[in-house]
């Protein structure tokens, strides 16, 4: 299950990931992303995306292809993408998936997420988690 939030007062879309998803679920979580961003009133790199996925197990291939595929077709790109991962077995995954894209990185906790998203200024860096 997908849920998505935002907080305009800090141009961030916040979506919290749990269980085992389907690719259905990523394109989901693509429109609504979308829908939110346009709420806020702003477009590709203009808002901060928080992923936090601590409620989330191994996806399946295809779910990990379909969240590449999202990342790269997206018309709105995120000016940085932190991904709040806990389980070491399941870092591998996201990793896996971050690598399509710069500004993205994993953390432990949504603190460490939040500080890295709004510290300046915006440095293009590959995911390492």
């Amino acid at each position: 299950m997908i849920s998505i939030t935002s907080d305009p007062s800090r141009s961030l879309v916040i979506a919290q990931m749990t269980g085992f998803l389907e690719p259905a679920d990523v394109r989901r979580f693509s429109d609504e992303k979308e829908a939110a961003v346009i709420a806020m009133g702003l477009g590709s790199d203009e808002y901060y995306l928080l992923v936090n996925t601590e409620g989330c197990v191994i996806q399946s291939q295809e779910v990990v292809a379909t969240f590449m595929r999202v990342m790269l077709e997206s018309p709105f790109r995120s000016r940085r993408l932190a991904v709040v991962r806990h389980d070491n077995l399941t870092r591998m995954q996201t990793r896996r998936i971050l690598s399509v894209r710069d500004e993205a990185d994993i953390f432990a906790s949504v603190a460490e997420a939040e500080e890295w998203l709004f510290a300046a200024p915006v440095q293009r860096r590959a995911a390492h988690g």
